[in-house]
């Protein structure tokens, strides 16, 4: 029996071919897209889950109140906090410091290498799960001139050699003593260090690290497994207050393995993070997959009259309806398999691409047991959704209806579900369109929008060793070379500042207001190097030496004090020293434009900002690269010529944006594909059952281009519904979308237009293909069908 299913199966394949073909096509490109979202999301799921213990792993948040009811909820902790925490908080095992990313120079003998790494202290060790190649965990980092290093860069430096013991000098200044070697860091873990050294040592460098009103570092503490959580989180609440009297700041612990997806937040309440565009793919991938499977019912139920007589054969000697259903379910597994087979094919050729699309390396492998069996049961899944409506109805029919010959109808109920389909089916098309355009509105609108500064034709690199001791020097050697318009300094990059204060007063602030400001501090020449429009007054200039004493704002800063102008001259208090302000710079961007431009006081100093920035000239980059190369050199000579790009930098802020655009597109344009793929195989299938029709119509006179009126006015009139019902839905789930950018553009009524028309023509496009062929046929072919 199971011999003569797989025959029929077959035979129906063959005689079949365009059906067969249009079906396997989508479930294979269904399922390649399932797949390739499905290994996206779980990369993204196992984000930092190489940790043992991860579920008493957390990480210290902070909650900052300032005036008009805002709540800041920053990562950054006091320097302090996490020995502290150890000695107030019952239950803490470990707390474990780590800065942010560092560039070092690194010197073994004639070697001289820059790598980046971060300070942390001995319990970071304890904390995560950093396998040691060589050393001990229990004493590394516990010496004043202990390095830690990776695998990766302990081959660099020594290359087979063993590493522990080995003396490595730092930036020309001081030498430390490899103390272990770790496994290098998986690609999915939030931690990029190749080095750490002692976190003791960047104290010693900078005193404000001790006080309990300056953030820095991330703290992360393990947790005793049987202690109740909350009793230790509301212990750990008030520990800045209780060392900090005047602070209004609450601590809270949070899971570290929810960082990464669910890290944001708001006004003091968790909005999500990525997990939303997890979610969302998460949902695109089902409804790319239900596309697919509506595809497979829509031909199978349509095609339910050619197979008529052989349901009522298999009836009238004794085939049971359990037995049809068998039956026609094998056949969909069968085509669902080969898909499947096809789909895995198309992932492993096609995985490199997809990695270069989303800018990730995908950790999780295709060829694991659990993967594969994972894609059985999906396949599984698929097939039974793709097949349960057509095995249950077609093994419906009554045998006797069947048998009597003539033409067979699809029931009513069919039908409308079949038309229901279609409307589904391009809904989702639909939304997506919209969804794609308004994506790439938005992130061409980041691209494009003045900013307030100038990011391109700008390079930068660290400002260190002999080019940190003569700033000035190292600028004026820049001046008038080929290529260079000007130079500056800066402690951050000005398109991401991260650092603010309150230590700010101005006339008419209350005694208890409290509003958190943004500061950079920076160099000579800042304005010219980043183009910034100066409202009044100037930036600081050498030709004015009590500039250095003085502070420029921004609009934002200037509205929020309500000062009145002329602002030059008025007096500002900062840390307790009152300060003129030389200038009033116009807003410009200094962080994701998520966020509202925020109040901004820039501040002079010399001998300390980490960036030398240096704008060149539109199209002599060769040359502006080549006088910095040689300038470099004469100050640094050990160290490698290391530039970046300010526009690259700009970029990565938005690389999740420019992913989650060129999946949408991605996606979108194969949703579109295998909709289109459906609408073509049911044209066809309208117009072999129309055949005889077409060919009376014909004689009787009708044209060519009534005929064709005839054929698709049904599949207009889907898609139109389709789009109608899907306009207001995209509009509103990209309203709420869009609003989570303080700057993004509008939705335009063209947008819907456009989109309208598009799925309009492609429905049409697909389905004239067959209406004119249909059409052109000659009548007494048409009529010989019979």
């Amino acid at each position: 029996m199971l011999r003569n299913y797989i025959k029929i199966a077959w035979r129906n394949l063959w005689n079949n071919k365009v059906f067969g073909i249009i079906n396997i096509t989508g479930l294979t490109i269904g399922l390649t897209c399932c797949m390739f979202i499905l290994l996206w999301v779980a990369n993204e799921w196992n984000f930092n889950r190489n940790h043992k213990n991860l579920g008493d792993i957390y990480q210290v948040y902070e909650h900052q109140y300032y005036s008009h009811g805002d709540i800041l909820t920053v990562t950054a902790t006091p320097g302090p906090i996490a020995d502290q925490l150890k000695a107030e908080v019952p239950g803490i095992l470990k707390a474990g410091h780590l800065s942010w990313n560092d560039e070092k120079l690194f010197s073994v003998g004639d070697k001289h290498l820059k790598f980046e790494g971060q300070y942390g202290n001995n319990d970071i060790l304890s904390v995560f799960s950093l396998p040691f190649v060589e050393g001990d965990p229990a004493t590394a980092l516990k010496g004043p001139n202990d390095i830690l290093l990776t695998e990766k860069m302990a081959h660099s430096l020594f290359g087979d050699a063993k590493a522990i013991g080995q003396i490595v000098r730092v930036d020309n200044k001081e030498d430390y003593m490899v103390c272990g070697v770790i496994k290098d860091l998986p690609a999915n873990s939030s931690f990029t260090f190749n080095w750490l050294l002692p976190f003791e040592r960047l104290v010693q460098e900078n005193e404000w690290l001790k006080q309990w009103g300056s953030n820095a570092p991330r703290t992360y503490v393990r947790l005793d497994p049987k202690v109740d959580f909350n009793k230790v989180n509301a212990r750990a609440k008030g520990i800045i207050q209780r060392n900090h009297k005047d602070s209004k700041t609450e601590v809270f612990l949070y899971p570290f393995e929810d960082t990464y997806l669910k890290g944001q937040f708001s006004e003091g309440k968790l909005t999500g993070g990525r997990i939303e565009y997890v979610r969302l793919f998460i949902v695109v991938a089902v409804f790319v997959l239900l596309i697919a499977c509506i595809n497979f019912m829509n031909l199978s139920t349509a095609r339910g009259i050619q197979r008529s007589k052989e349901v009522g054969v298999r009836k009238s000697i004794g085939a049971g309806r359990s037995t049809l259903v068998s039956q026609f379910l094998g056949e969909s597994f069968a085509l669902v398999f080969i898909a499947s087979a096809l789909a895995v094919l198309l992932v492993w050729v096609l995985l490199p691409s997809f990695e270069k699309m989303v800018n990730v390396t995908l950790t999780v492998k295709i060829f694991t047991w659990y993967n594969l069996l994972g894609l059985f049961l999906l396949a599984l899944f698929t097939g039974f959704v793709a097949g349960s409506y057509p095995a249950f109805y077609l093994s419906s029919l009554d045998p006797v209806a069947t048998l009597k010959g003539g033409m067979l109808r699809l029931r009513s109920s069919a039908i409308w579900l079949r038309k229901g389909l279609v409307v589904f089916q391009f809904v989702i098309s639909t939304v997506l369109i919209v969804a794609a355009f308004l994506i790439y509105q938005q992130i061409q609108f980041i691209k494009n929008r003045n900013l307030g500064l100038n990011k391109d034709q700008v390079v930068y690199m660290l400002n260190e060793d002999k080019i940190l001791q003569n700033e000035d020097a190292f600028r004026n050697a820049l001046a008038g070379m080929p290529g260079i318009v000007a130079s500056s300094t800066s402690d951050q990059l000005p398109i991401r500042v991260g650092s603010n204060f309150q230590g700010v007063s101005w006339p008419g602030k209350g005694a208890n207001e409290s509003v958190l400001i943004d500061y950079l501090w920076t160099g000579f020449d800042f304005d010219k190097t980043m183009q910034l429009e100066m409202v009044e007054g100037r930036m600081f200039s050498p030709a004015y030496p009590t500039d250095q004493q003085g502070l420029v704002i921004n609009e934002t800063a200037a509205k929020l004090m309500k000062l009145k102008q002329p602002y030059v001259g008025q007096l500002l208090t900062v840390d307790d020293q009152q300060k003129p302000i030389i200038g009033v710079v116009k807003d410009f961007s200094t962080s994701h434009l998520s966020k509202k431009i925020a109040p901004l006081l820039m501040r002079y100093t010399s001998g300390t900002n980490r960036y030398v920035l240096v704008r060149v000239q539109p199209g002599n980059l060769d040359a502006a690269l080549a006088s910095l190369e040689s300038v470099y050199k004469k100050f640094n000579p050990e160290y490698p010529f290391n530039i970046k790009y300010l526009d690259e930098y700009f970029a990565k802020m938005y690389a999740s944006e420019q992913v989650i655009g060129r999946l949408s597109a991605g996606f979108t344009v194969l949703a579109i594909l295998i909709a289109c793929l459906g609408l073509f195989g049911l044209a066809t299938f309208t117009a072999q059952q129309r055949t005889k029709e077409i060919g009376i119509r014909k004689v009787l006179g009708a044209t060519i281009g009534q005929i064709l009126v005839l054929l698709s006015k049904e599949f207009l009139r889907l898609v139109l519904i389709a789009v109608a019902i899907a306009m207001p839905l995209a509009a509103y789930f990209m309203h709420d979308w869009l609003n989570r950018f303080a700057y993004h553009v509008e939705i335009a009524w063209w947008v819907f237009i456009v989109t309208a028309l598009l799925a309009v023509t492609l429905a049409m496009l697909t389905v004239s293909y067959q209406s004119v062929k249909t059409a052109r046929m000659n009548p007494v072919k048409s009529l010989r069908t019979e």
